[in-house]
């Protein structure tokens, strides 16, 4: 299914725009930085690098973190731009313990309340 349309980050100048002027997040799997935008609706952006591993390493780490941040997107409060950032020890994770570190970085970053 995937994060809807209207939610992505895709374009390389507003995941660099978050990078450079957001503030950033990180845990042993996945770093998050946040960035507040002036729309109505939060937007989400994936990346993964060559650190994590090859091509299907990285597509699968995509894949894991986009599935894990799906039931997160309307419970944000506000309007952010976020981009999640793949750490090299995500290639050996479980989809649970991305689930985890997703949920803990947006409490850490006080963007939901409280997880389940």
């Amino acid at each position: 299914m995937g994060i809807p349309r209207a939610h992505r980050l895709r374009r390389s100048c507003d995941l660099t725009r978050v990078r450079t002027q957001g503030r950033s997040w990180a845990n042993h799997w996945l770093v998050l930085i946040a960035l507040p935008n002036a729309l109505d609706r939060v937007r989400v952006g994936v990346t993964a690098s060559r650190r994590v591993g090859g091509a299907v390493v990285r597509v699968r780490a995509r894949r894991l973190i986009r599935e894990a941040v799906r039931p997160w997107i309307n419970r944000v409060s506000g309007s952010w731009d976020l981009v999640f950032i793949a750490r090299s020890a995500l290639a050996d994770a479980s989809f649970h313990e991305v689930e985890r570190a997703v949920a803990q970085l947006l409490q850490r970053a006080g963007l939901v309340s409280g997880a389940e």
